[in-house]
C-alpha cells in the first residue's frame, strides 16, 4: 500500500474523528473507501478498470476486486 499524506480540513478532520469512534473503523480504511467512492463516480468503472489493468501490466485485472475491498463500510 502507497503511504500518502494530506491535510483535512478542520470539519473534515471532526467528522472524521467522529465517524471513527461511532464506528471502531481504521483511518485509513475509511479513507481509502471515500476516494475509491469519489473516483468511482467521476471516473467512471470503465476508465477505472481500463487504468488498472494497464497498471497490472497487462494482466486480466479484476473490476470486482477494486471495488470490493470496503464494502464492509457502508
Amino acid at each position: 500500500m502507497t503511504k500518502v499524506k494530506f491535510n483535512l480540513d478542520d470539519e473534515l478532520a471532526i467528522l472524521l474523528q467522529a465517524y471513527q469512534d461511532q464506528s471502531g473503523t481504521d483511518r485509513d480504511a475509511i479513507i481509502n473507501q471515500a476516494v475509491k467512492q469519489l473516483l468511482g463516480k467521476k471516473l467512471g468503472k470503465k476508465r477505472i478498470a481500463q487504468l488498472l489493468k494497464d497498471s497490472e501490466d497487462g494482466s486480466d485485472y479484476q473490476l470486482e476486486q477494486f471495488f470490493s475491498s470496503y464494502d464492509w463500510l457502508e
